[in-house]
């Protein structure tokens, strides 16, 4: 079983033992580890809070009276709970415990690429190419479970959040609301290294055949923020069933209410017919909020089948959100960041030092954004003139081949048929010209980093 995210954290009574003296000792630290570190402030009051995780927590009974309950509360409010206490509505529903936390999380601005291989293509001269991009990705800071199957990647936060301060941000709530902090042990730089070493020589992947060593990170630039959430534990009596425990988690982030995601785990019922076996969680939110992939030259048969990116997502997010296991819908499949603090542990912890670990408020976050940007712009470039050239090589009369070409650069587009020979070339220059644009933008930390790592190596690569 993974890890249990302790809810009582504060006093002695544990959801589970938690017996990690390393865990002990972060947690009683009274200053954060990082100046790196950022808080998004509480924007939602506890006991608004509390209205809306339990409306959530009557729907995720599937009880009748208890929907009905949630829907009478959505409509007028708490005004309705006498009546609705008299009618004996919601009265198998209890709420044990809530809690104001500040939960570890890490956005990530990656960029990668590679050769790799495609299956069905073995013996032909071409070598593909795989472009990988993500902007503010997500990789929980805490590989507590169920907490690290979530992801809080929000829709836009603040450019300036605060500094972490547990002294102001774990009082922020006042007197009578505790806020309590869950530490940073896993890192974007761990997971990089966990997932070279999955992959190893060689790892099949819808059809495309992966190495490690072929791919290269051009760019990983990590943000740790103390995320607020609230989480409540209730408890529904099922009559002669016995009793369900549950958490609801709510982002606590926004002033809007709405914008703030509140999410619990299914009945089990609806789990073991099949409507909610996907995910531990309802309503959850996506890992890669923004990911491109691009695969080069297109060549036939094309044997990713679908949205390239789209998979991408999908699969990483099924990864760090781990299902039920279909013969046992109570045992969920540990966090791959469980090996990945493992491994960090053994390297004394989040290396705090590492430059490309950085403030989610620093100006290093929007010039990597920008490149980002500006990368994927030109390797679009680069994509289309190789997926070009492939067709114009292998055609037995390519001056015949001819394309249609759109120029905006006027009041009027203007149309234009080319043959694919001169439309390569004026797609080559624009493309050598964005790779200069490019180089000169490349954040100047970027810069520093790529000369030390040429000469001394990442501590990853040594180990």
């Amino acid at each position: 079983m993974p890890p249990r995210f302790p809810l009582a954290l504060a006093r002695t009574r544990l959801i589970a033992p938690i017996r990690s003296p390393r865990f002990v000792r972060l947690y009683s630290e009274a200053s954060s580890p990082s100046s790196k570190i950022t808080t998004a402030p509480f924007r939602i009051r506890p006991e608004d809070a509390l209205l809306r995780m339990h409306i959530n927590a009557l729907l995720a009974t599937a009880a009748m009276p208890n929907l009905v309950h949630a829907l009478l509360l959505r409509i007028f409010g708490t005004s309705i709970n006498p009546l609705a206490k008299e009618l004996g509505l919601g009265t198998s529903l209890t709420m044990k415990d809530m809690k104001a936390v500040l939960y570890p999380v890490w956005r990530v601005d990656t960029i990668v690429e590679g050769e790799v291989g495609l299956q069905g293509l073995e013996g032909k001269k071409v070598q593909p190419k795989m472009w990988i991009s993500t902007r503010e990705g997500y990789v929980p800071g805490n590989p507590f479970a169920p907490l690290s199957y979530l992801s809080f990647a929000v829709p836009p936060l603040p450019d300036d959040l605060p500094t972490y301060d547990p002294a102001s941000d774990l009082t922020q709530l006042g007197d009578g609301y505790e806020v309590v902090p869950v530490p940073f042990t896993v890192s974007p730089l761990g997971l990089a290294k966990k997932i070279r070493d999955m992959i190893g020589g060689r790892k099949n992947w819808e059809n495309v055949v992966l190495d490690q060593s072929k791919f290269q990170e051009k760019l990983l630039a990590c943000y740790p923020i103390m995320f607020p959430i609230y989480i409540a534990e209730f408890e529904h009596d099922m009559g002669d069933e016995g009793k369900r425990s549950f958490n609801v988690i709510m982002d606590a982030h926004d002033e809007n209410i709405k914008n703030c995601r509140v999410s619990w785990p299914p009945p089990p019922q609806l789990v073991e017919n099949g409507r909610f076996d996907k995910n531990y969680y309802v309503n959850p939110a996506p890992f890669l909020p923004m990911a491109n992939l691009l695969l080069y030259p297109s060549v036939p048969p094309h044997t990713i089948s679908g949205p390239t990116t789209a998979k991408l997502a999908e699969t990483y997010r099924e990864w760090m959100s781990p299902p039920p296991y279909p013969d046992d819908i109570t045992t969920i499949p540990p966090s791959p960041m469980v090996g990945v603090q493992a491994d960090e542990e053994g390297e004394s912890g989040v290396d705090w030092d590492d430059v490309r670990i950085q403030s989610w408020s620093g100006t290093e976050r929007e010039e990597n954004g920008d490149w980002v940007e500006l990368s994927l712009k030109t390797q679009k470039g680069i994509e289309t003139l190789a997926t070009m050239a492939y067709f114009s090589a292998r055609a037995p009369h390519p001056e015949e081949l001819k394309g249609l070409v759109i120029s905006t650069s006027g009041t009027r587009p203007k149309f234009e048929r080319k043959s694919l020979s001169d439309m390569e070339n004026q797609l080559r220059d624009d493309v050598e010209r964005m790779k200069v644009e490019l180089e000169e933008s490349k954040p100047e930390w970027l810069r520093q980093f790529e000369l030390v790592k040429g000469t001394s190596g990442t501590r990853e690569e040594k180990s």
